[in-house]
């Protein structure tokens, strides 16, 4: 007899006698296999009692009525059992597990389980479309991992990994506003990590970058509290003097050692250091960096020059202080003076003078001198 090629349908021959034998034995057959739903999977032998339209998929080693028909879908039909060998690609509901299975790889598998384990996709979008260059892409309002337990099975850890095949690449994290990059942190054109903010997403400042060799971070630019930042400043800090300290500085040795050191372009110049029980403020002085070397004279004459003032400073009134004003010190000692007269900045706020009163010693010293000198011949006559 003639059979479909898929199903094994009986087809009916011309001129064929009782027509509706052949017919009707397609129509069971497609009764059991549409919408196929079988009461249990891999059964071993047929139940005592079977009901009309019953099926089932036959284990490994089946026995009785089942015997032989290792893989099959059984059917029970007009009172016997009949026999059919599922293709790859059939769906089956199976009762006993309430899943709906498909047949792949020689193997029935439930739909719900493939659902859970895909691999190798090509690309997925949630809640958007992927595509070739966003191969993973996702909207969505909130996203959460949860580590394993390990009473589920897993060590209770979570790690997220992400890897690039060479040191020269990028792996990191974008963050951006209205399409367009304001934050990167990560491994970005080598092996450090940093941290890069840009105003407009196409100008970048980096912000941090630490080195993976030993660990120092390098900060260009450093605010603390509520510090507005300045055009040239590097570090600033916001702090309440009355509760707590801007710098803080411990050694917990008993040696004298260096708290802050000064350079330029990496010569050292100056430094602040701590004594056992005191604090040493230091500026480089070795006879070894200096040229032209000659007596400081008229020092009575230029000291004579400095006016010394009683003074409160307008934000401090009623407070009165011993002291100079800088523009006048800037005639007598001018690198003792740090600004100019009147400054103001391109906003047209002023720039403060400032003064270095270490700078008048060496005047000082040296007027004192002339004073002793003057004495001392005064007493020999």
């Amino acid at each position: 007899m003639a059979q479909t090629a898929r199903l094994g349908l009986a087809l009916m021959a011309a001129a064929q006698a009782q027509k509706h034998v052949t017919h009707n034995d397609a129509l069971l057959s497609l009764d059991a296999l549409v919408q196929a739903v079988v009461l249990e999977t891999d059964r071993l032998s047929p139940p005592a009692v079977p009901q009309e339209g019953d099926a089932y998929l036959i284990g490994t080693s089946p026995t009785g009525a089942f015997a032989g028909q290792s893989g099959m879908l059984a059917a029970y039909l007009t009172g016997s059992w009949r026999f059919f060998q599922p293709q790859t690609g059939w769906l089956v509901f199976a009762k006993s597990r309430n899943a709906l299975m498909v047949l792949s790889g020689g193997s029935w598998h439930v739909l719900d389980d493939l659902a859970q384990s895909f691999a190798n996709l090509k690309s997925l979008g949630i809640g958007t479309s992927a595509d070739s260059t966003n191969r993973l892409a996702v909207k969505t309002n909130a996203a959460l991992f949860v580590a394993t337990s390990a009473t589920e099975g897993g060590s209770g850890d979570l790690r997220v990994v992400f890897n690039k095949p060479l040191p020269t690449g990028t792996v990191s994290h974008l963050f951006q506003s209205n399409w367009s990059g304001r934050t990167e942190l990560g491994l970005t054109g080598d092996d450090q990590f940093h941290i890069k903010v840009s105003p407009d997403g196409s100008s970048w400042t980096e912000a941090l970058v630490c080195s993976p060799a030993n660990g120092t971070v390098r900060m260009d630019r450093v605010l603390t509290g509520r510090a507005t930042p300045r055009v040239t400043a590097c570090y600033e800090a916001e702090f309440s003097g009355a509760s707590k300290l801007g710098i803080a500085l411990n050694d917990s040795g008993a040696a004298a050692s260096t708290a802050i050191s000064f350079s330029r372009s990496g010569v050292l110049i100056g430094s602040v250091g701590l004594a056992t029980a005191g604090v040493s403020f230091n500026t480089t002085s070795d006879y070894r960096l200096k040229t032209a070397i000659k007596p400081l004279s008229c020092a009575v004459n230029r000291l004579k020059q400095l006016r010394a003032l009683r003074y409160e400073f307008i934000s401090q009134q009623g407070h009165e202080l011993d002291g100079f004003l800088a523009h006048e010190v800037a005639d007598v000692v001018p690198e003792a003076v740090t600004g100019t007269k009147d400054g103001i900045d391109e906003q047209g706020l002023p720039v403060w003078q400032q003064l270095d009163q270490t700078r008048l010693i060496p005047l000082l010293v040296a007027a004192l001198q002339e004073v002793l000198i003057r004495l001392e011949t005064l007493e020999t006559h």
